[in-house]
This record gives structure tokens, sequence and C-alpha cells, in this order.
């Protein structure tokens, strides 16, 4: 077994583990930020297989689906699958606290450091969460946790990621401001396009919610 049939181990896991999910975290986002990562890579040039098993198992344990220490349960899953013969002690470790500190939530307070993989994965990630997906997952999500769609009484911006009321605060919370926080110029030019859908999408919805179309 080589570093590619570890992947693809990986990657058959990750997608029988997310068979079922709610669509805004399913396995489907799963490989859209793994194909973003390896884009992205192209021009990044790093590691290729510590940045696909980040990518991989990047959401496997997040605290929106998981009630446990996922630093400990990412160790033991990369050690159940023997990961440890193909990557050394410092590789592994960048792998897990790459997966723990990539998400926007935990970089609010304080922007963690990441490798260059990690930022690669981090920037891969927040690709998927704006442009016509983002926008697709946003209401998708919204309507897992019961959210109201839009309520002209909701202060935009102003709650915290936990608790934004509306799905359309969400894009004010987080979205909206993603544009900005990419690490690789990769992932800054896409950007700048899928934030311009996001801006568009924002002007048609008031228009319409207000009666002007």
């Amino acid at each position: 077994m080589n570093k590619e049939d570890l992947v693809n181990i990986v990657k058959n896991f990750v997608r029988e583990k997310y068979n079922d999910a709610g669509g805004s975290h399913d396995w489907w986002h799963i490989k859209r930020v793994y194909n973003n990562a390896m884009l992205i890579n192209e021009s990044e040039k790093a590691d290729e297989y510590i940045l696909k098993i980040i990518v991989l198992m990047h959401d496997l344990y997040d605290y929106k689906y998981f009630d446990g220490n996922a630093e400990e349960k990412l160790k033991e899953t990369l050690l159940d699958f023997k990961a440890d013969k193909y990557f050394s002690e410092s590789e592994i470790q960048n792998i897990i606290y790459s997966c723990i500190n990539l998400g926007f939530s935990k970089n609010i307070k304080e922007k963690k450091e990441l490798s260059h993989e990690g930022k690669i994965a981090q920037d891969a990630d927040r690709l998927d969460a704006i442009g016509a997906i983002g926008i697709a997952r946003t209401f998708t999500y919204g309507g897992e946790k019961g959210k109201e769609i839009y309520n002209p009484g909701c202060n935009m911006g102003e709650n915290t990621m936990e608790n934004s009321d509306t799905t359309i605060n969400h894009f004010y919370n987080k979205l909206l401001k993603l544009k900005d926080l990419m690490n690789t110029n990769t992932a800054k030019k896409i950007a700048i396009e899928r934030h311009k859908f996001l801006e568009n999408f924002l002007n048609e919805f008031y228009d319409e919610c207000n009666g002007l179309k």
C-alpha cells in the first residue's frame, strides 16, 4: 500500500460516513472542497497527500455534528488507517491541527496560524461557502436548523455565528466576509466572482421582498 491507496481508503470511509448527511455538509461538499484544493495546489505546490487527507477529513468531527473530543477522534481514525506508516508525527499533527482549526468559527476571536496545506484546505472550504453553491448550502443548512429565511427586524451582521437568527443574516455574519479572508492568490481570484454573485443575489432578494420586481 502507498499514500495514494491511503487517500482512497480515507475517501471511501468519508463517503460512507457522509452518505446520509444533510445537504449542506454531505459527501458532495467534501468532493467540491477536494476539487477546489487540487485546483489551488496546482499553483501553490503544497504536499499533495497531506492536503488530500486534510480536505477529506476536515468535517469528520465538526462541532456542529459531533459532541466529543475531535482531536482524539481524528488521531484515533488516522491510526486506524495506519497513517503513521506514511506520515511523520509532525505531519499527522499538521493534519489534525488543520482539520480542527480551519473552520470559520474557530478563527473569529483569534486567527489560527495554519500550515501551507491547512491554508489551502481552508481556502478550498471557504470557496464552497460562497457563490451559487454557497447560497444553496446556506439555505439548506438554514432549513435543517428551522431558521426563518428573512426577517426585516433582524439586525444584519450583529448576531454571533451560533445565534444567527435568519438565513439571510448568515450572509452578513460569514459569507460576505470570506472574500477578504482567503490565504492564496488563486483562491482570492476565484473568490472575487463568487462574492459578486452573493451581492447580486442579495440585491435581487431585497427587490423581490419589497415588491420592486
